[in-house]
């Protein structure tokens, strides 16, 4: 091809990629304010961008460099939206990378392959299109070996620095790359290239040293990176590791939740308060101490881990890139090439078409694949953390199927016979379903809430019946899209799904206590009732759960039962005053003024400067004939709201029966001047003068 059609060729590429970077910005649950990761570092890159450069006081608790890069686009533009598109300008950049190394090491028709092979790979599109740090893992790996293979193939000592530089930068975005780096700077010292790994370390100390100084600096903490090697660490190989991330108890399964409650969990046990470093450092430790305990359950779990590596299932955590290539009608769908190709055909290439003789050149810049691997079994796995490894994957696929051509054209049979055995293994290893879950089942849900959510009932329903094909825990669909109706004051729909939740699984309290929740709701006050009291008897962490009960039990005709629940309410210190005012006004209802009283007096404490909460404890302390009680909480209300004929008529009222005549008089004449028709006040001044008998 002309030396033009490459770039045709990216052309096309990035045309690609900011189609599906549009749609996925357009799409609910990909919004800056989704949630998840994506929310913290839109939140950490608008303080960066409003002048928080630093960030502190602490260690970063994610990988600091996306930040950054974030914040400047941010502060630019004030636009995420462009963010996505820069960062498919540069996962164009990183195909041609990846271009020019495959022509570096394998020639210009095995670049060629490669670069269409990395033009298609989704998942490579996909993360350049989410507000994540992984969108752009995939530039910087390229980059960083394509300036190591300039280092290596001329052996410049000015590429070292620049390759080191560019790992050193790589590793604020996924801490992983310092491994690799290490590696390929020890591999030079060992082949006896001393000024070459000297000029790498060199420049990997310079990409670091920014983070690293600012921790120094500003956290007073040595870090080369951030805060969050020792709990990834626990996750991956500690109790309970699985090889994939698993939540920890105690800890929220996002990052601001790792960052808080990891925290609280090492403090809690160390009985002092901890730095970043050392909550870091707590986890190592413990993660270090099972590990002693269980030597040969580690052993397995490596091996489980390193297999998992290569394997072509998709892992991807926080959201599903199944999900947005085959359920969202995106570009992605059209986007055919994946690990289940790249792996294997990768594996082989890099293999099969090394140059010959092999030459410590090409072994140092392959090490990447074993050491890059490595990293990622040293903690676990995820979709995000096998990226990188993917880019000399694709440089070798496109290797692996050049020289197969050439096989095929020079009718080597018996050599392209054994490629296709081996090949053939490495697809059934690459490709061995591992029944893990895609997240495709989630994402489903999470769109089946979003439309319930909105009262959007059709949507809602249609994806629902999608998440109910794949996820594995058909109550919790039902459940969770039967709250979201519930939020949108959606009895009928909320009924029918917190029922069959109800079935699935039953006697759940949360389920119990919103099915009860929709039935009171919907006007079905009798049919609420045992779903509350089971909801309350299994010990519902929902504070108006008894209250509900109550109004469910008033409204059915069981004013007796209405008032025993009403005696075993306590609403919590932090309940609106309309709530306290409900409560006493049901207990009240319920012919149990004694009952509303305490109900009254929270509404008082609550709003002291409200004259309707004295008016009401005035009314009841009346039915209670505690006239100067009364009368004391009416003056409250007149003096609060001097204009509310009933308030005046009613403290007349008790001073009447107090023998406060005068006064009487005084204020049933206000209220009448207020409301001429009002039947007490008109009472009132109908009296004798004289004093009643009490």
């Amino acid at each position: 091809m002309t030396k033009a059609g490459i770039y045709i060729f990216l052309a096309a590429v990035l045309m690609l990629k900011i189609g599906v970077a549009l749609q996925l910005d357009r799409h609910p649950l990909l919004q800056p304010d989704t949630g998840l990761d994506t929310t913290a570092y839109v939140e950490l890159a608008k303080k960066v961008a409003t002048g928080d450069i630093a960030l502190g006081p602490g260690l970063y608790y994610v990988s600091p460099l996306y930040i950054y890069f974030l914040a400047l686009v941010y502060a630019l533009t004030k636009s995420f939206t462009a963010a996505r598109i820069v960062q498919a300008i540069l996962g164009t950049v990183a195909v041609w990378l990846i271009f020019v190394t495959a022509r570096e090491w394998f020639g210009r028709r095995a670049a060629w392959i490669a670069a269409v092979l990395a033009g298609l790979t989704g998942v490579f599109t996909y993360y350049e299109a989410l507000i994540l740090q992984a969108s752009i893992d995939i530039v910087l790996t390229a980059a960083a070996l394509w300036f190591l293979t300039l280092a290596l193939r001329r052996e410049d000592r000015v590429h070292y620095v620049i390759a080191g530089l560019i790992f050193g930068v790589a590793s604020l975005n996924r801490p992983n790359l310092l491994i690799s780096a290490a590696a390929i700077a020890l591999l030079l010292v060992c082949a006896r290239r001393f000024a070459a790994g000297t000029m790498l370390l060199l420049g990997i100390v310079a990409g670091l040293a920014p983070v690293t100084i600012r921790n120094l600096v500003v956290a007073h903490q040595w870090s080369l990176v951030s805060s969050h090697g020792g709990i990834n660490f626990y996750i991956g190989n500690g109790e309970g590791a699985t090889g994939y991330f698993h939540p920890v108890p105690g800890m929220r399964p996002t990052v601001e939740g790792f960052a808080v409650e990891a925290h609280q969990v090492a403090e809690k046990a160390m009985g002092r308060h901890l730095s970043d470093a050392e909550v870091s450092s707590y986890f190592t430790s413990l993660t270090w101490h099972w590990i002693a305990q269980h030597p040969f359950a580690l052993a397995r779990l490596l091996v489980r881990k390193t297999y998992g590596v290569f394997n072509a299932a998709h892992l991807s955590i926080p959201f599903s890139y199944t999900f947005y290539a085959y359920d969202a009608g995106t570009l992605l769908r059209y986007c055919v090439v994946g690990a289940w190709l790249l792996v294997p055909m990768g594996l082989f290439g890099l293999i099969r078409a090394a140059p010959r003789p092999w030459s410590a050149s090409y072994l140092i810049w392959l090490s990447f694949v074993p050491s890059y691997t490595a990293s990622v079994v040293l903690f676990f796995i995820t979709e995000r953390y096998q990226m990188p490894l993917y880019v000399p994957m694709a440089i070798g696929a496109g290797a692996g199927i050049d020289a197969l051509m050439r096989d095929v054209a020079s009718h080597r049979r018996r050599a392209l016979l054994a490629s296709v055995a081996i090949l053939a293994a490495l697809f059934i290893a690459a490709n061995w379903p591992l029944a893990l879950d895609d997240g495709r089942g989630e994402e489903r849900v999470r769109m089946a809430e979003y439309f319930a959510a909105r009262g959007e009932i059709e949507k809602g329903e249609h994806w629902t019946a999608m998440a109910l094909k794949s996820h594995i825990h058909p109550a919790t669909v039902h459940y969770r899209v039967g709250a979201q109706y519930v939020n949108a004051q959606l009895a009928d729909p909320a009924i029918a799904h917190l029922e069959k939740a109800n079935q699935l699984r039953p006697a759940q309290p949360q389920v119990e206590y919103l099915l009860g929740h929709a039935l009171l709701g919907g006007g079905r006050p009798r049919d609420a009732a045992p779903h509350l009291q089971r909801a309350i008897a299994l010990g519902v962490d929902a504070p108006f759960a008894v209250y509900e009960l109550a109004l469910s039990l008033q409204r059915s005709g069981d004013s007796a039962a209405a008032v025993q629940a009403l005696r075993k309410l306590t609403l919590p210190s932090n309940a609106k005053v309309d709530l306290w005012l409900d409560a006493g006004k049901l207990a009240g209802e319920a012919g149990a003024p004694d009952v509303a009283e305490p109900f009254f007096r929270g509404a008082v404490g609550v709003a002291p400067s409200l004259a309707r909460a004295h008016q009401l404890l005035g009314l009841d302390l009346l039915v209670l004939r505690r006239y100067e009680e009364a009368a004391a909480q009416f003056g409250e209300a007149a003096g609060l709201d001097g204009h509310n004929p009933d308030t005046l008529a009613s403290l007349a009222w008790c001073e009447q029966h107090l023998g406060r005549v005068t006064d009487a008089h005084a204020h049933a004449e206000a209220a009448l001047r207020l409301d001429p028709t009002h039947e007490l006040a008109r009472r009132i001044l109908a009296t004798s003068r004289s004093p009643l008998r009490r």
